[in-house]
């Protein structure tokens, strides 16, 4: 299956994966406080966090809408409130050091709530959209979220609202300055 052929749902259902892959590994690193440990936790909290940042403003401004109009305006409004409950503990697992005696609790509070979504969204919302939706539409829809991913912020910006057109019009901004601090610090640079 080439990306082409790919709908929203597989590409969404693939970005959960990883998102797991990932917190597979943290779990296993949770409790851990040597060096090495709590450099790959940052590695992994930071890897994460950019990649469920741009998932979230893509589903945001590209599968929510849809949702809200054509299936069921309180789905979407449920997704939306569990992605700023998410981008709040992302923002402060930014703040804090990973040796921080706190930071193994954020770390499983935000898997938690990931967890908590993507079952939400997998058990009905994906099922709804298949239904719904043309197999061209959701190949299409799955292009639209490939493109916002490629310009959408690194880090989470909770006191941006999750509306499709604030996300649309603040995340350009917000992307490039948060590419310009991942380049300086080397954030999001690191492979497992």
């Amino acid at each position: 299956m080439t990306d082409t052929d790919r709908d929203v749902v597989d590409l969404l259902s693939a970005d959960h994966r990883e998102f797991d892959r990932i917190f597979t590994e943290l779990e296993q690193l949770i409790g851990k406080q040597d060096q090495d440990a709590v450099r790959r936790k940052r590695e992994l909290v930071d890897e994460v966090t950019i990649g469920l940042v741009k998932h979230s403003v893509a589903e945001e401004t590209q599968v929510y809408p849809r949702v809200e109009k054509e299936l069921d305006q309180e789905e979407a409004e449920h997704s939306k409130e569990e992605h700023a409950e998410a981008e709040e503990t992302m923002k402060r697992l930014e703040r804090m050091d990973a040796d921080d005696p706190e930071f193994d609790a954020a770390v499983t509070e935000l898997i938690r709530e990931i967890r908590h979504h993507v079952e939400h969204e997998e058990g009905r919302m994906f099922a709804e959209l298949r239904a719904r939706f043309s197999r061209e539409e959701l190949v299409q829809m799955a292009g639209q979220v490939e493109m916002v991913k490629k310009i959408a912020p690194t880090r989470a910006h909770p006191m941006t609202p999750n509306e499709a057109g604030v996300r649309l019009a603040v995340g350009p901004v917000a992307s490039l300055l948060d590419h310009l601090r991942d380049a300086v610090s080397g954030r999001g640079k690191h492979s497992g």
